[in-house]
């Protein structure tokens, strides 16, 4: 979680194709840049736009963001920033989909973000402008400690958004998703399994438990997911495990025993095998540095 990406990289291969690491967090504070073409990634998307306000195409919709306004949307949906006005500066942050998904936010409003809608909080703080200059800060010092509160606190902000009022640019009323096979064919049964997994993943769930939940047949719903998510359902369960792993050596005193269980790893040895595999570093060895930090 230390390694945090400053910016989505354009992939000269296709402006469709897989942007950025998925699995880090990341954050951005620059002067608006029009895109000249959509792109995508799967991280859960943060735009703060202070003295600004922001044209944007988002799945072949255009919608305009006025000033002093914080959005959110999941950047898996074909996006692109198509004007701007002001003189001010906008804060991007890049959350992984699948710690998002571990924050056990309100239903109703990740479902709206998997179908495809912009949120727009309607209670935007003057603290969040002194809040996004703090991250920033904190951010730079590459400190554990405080690269793991910058998380909380996103988190507890994202929280604040969901249940106090919020409205939408109503995207998905009208028709369905565009249809770009690369990127959202079947994306609604891709949110059925991310639903299913979001709400299961701490308990010794199977892949076909997952495939079950669409009424697909197991292979093809396994093809689906591995098309949109760009890794298999096994290895997105695993992340979404490993985040909410560490989130646990973090922010408590569990035993590593009873953390592995609470993730839903099922033994100890399998936690160290995929901890260590996927970080380099044991559960052990990980939870001593934020504490030496």
């Amino acid at each position: 979680m230390l390694n945090w990406i400053s910016r989505i990289v354009q992939r000269e291969s296709g402006p469709l194709e897989v942007q950025g690491e998925d699995s880090k967090f990341g954050f951005q504070k620059h002067v608006p840049e029009i895109m000249e073409q959509s792109h995508w990634h799967g991280h859960i998307e943060v735009n703060y736009l202070f003295g600004c306000s922001a044209s944007y195409l988002i799945n072949g919709k255009r919608i305009n963001v006025p000033e002093g306004k914080m959005i959110i949307f999941w950047a898996s949906i074909p996006h692109q920033m198509t004007h701007y006005d002001g003189d001010g500066y906008m804060v991007n942050l890049y959350i992984p989909l699948q710690a998002f998904l571990t924050w056990k936010l309100p239903n109703q409003y990740i479902k709206s973000l998997l179908d495809g809608e912009v949120l727009v909080s309607e209670s935007l703080y003057e603290s969040d402008q002194l809040l996004t200059d703090v991250w920033e800060k904190d951010l730079e010092k590459d400190n554990a400690d405080l690269t793991f509160q910058v998380i909380s606190e996103i988190r507890n902000r994202i929280s604040r958004m969901a249940i106090e009022s919020y409205t939408s640019f109503q995207l998905t009323d009208e028709s369905e998703l565009v249809d770009n096979k690369k990127v959202v064919c079947g994306i609604n049964h891709v949110q059925t399994m991310l639903a299913y997994i979001a709400d299961n993943f701490d308990t010794r769930i199977k892949i076909s438990n997952v495939t079950d939940s669409t009424g697909l047949h197991k292979n093809y719903a396994m093809k689906l997911f591995t098309r949109v998510m760009k890794v298999s359902i096994k290895q997105y369960i695993n992340q979404l495990r490993l985040h909410h792993a560490q989130a646990l050596l973090v922010d408590t005193d569990d035993t590593v025993v009873c953390i592995a269980n609470k993730a839903g790893f099922g033994s100890v040895s399998r936690f160290y095998d995929i901890f260590k595999r996927e970080l380099n570093i044991s559960p052990v060895e990980f939870r001593n540095s934020i504490n030496n930090a």
